[in-house]
């Protein structure tokens, strides 16, 4: 059985997660907020703007509808800045599956309410904690 996963952010370091995940035989949608971007990964395989000199898996998509990667996502990966989650997650919560696993790549805590990012994930979007990997 393939898991499929969503991954939020199309930045380096989501790309490189999204190409591990892809190597390893999961589907892999992405979200990110750039068209461009978007587009390049799923067209052409390449994140010219993050990772100019890497050929990704033809097996990663991306969009800029977050509906798109989170969409029967077993597992989302969250690659965004830490001081745009809470924001991102009040916009997303509804769309993860809630058996989903969600996994943490972000560092550092909450400016104001020096939170970690799996304390974020647990608060704004209701994942209970033992579903919160890091």
């Amino acid at each position: 059985m393939t898991t499929r996963v969503g991954v939020l952010g199309t930045g380096s370091w989501g790309t490189t997660f999204a190409m591990v995940l892809a190597d390893a035989g999961d589907q892999v949608r992405m979200w990110g907020r750039r068209g461009e971007v978007c587009e390049d990964i799923t067209a052409r395989h390449r994140n010219s703007e993050y990772l100019p000199d890497v050929t990704l898996p033809p097996g990663i998509t991306a969009d800029t509808d977050p509906a798109f990667a989170l969409d029967g996502a077993d597992i989302v990966v969250l690659a965004v800045p830490s001081q745009t989650l809470r924001d991102n997650l009040t916009q997303w919560r509804d769309l993860i599956a809630p058996r989903a696993a969600v996994v943490s790549l972000m560092k550092g805590v909450e400016l104001g309410t020096h939170l970690r990012m799996s304390e974020v994930i647990t608060e704004v979007a209701g994942v209970p904690p033992e579903r919160v990997v890091v």
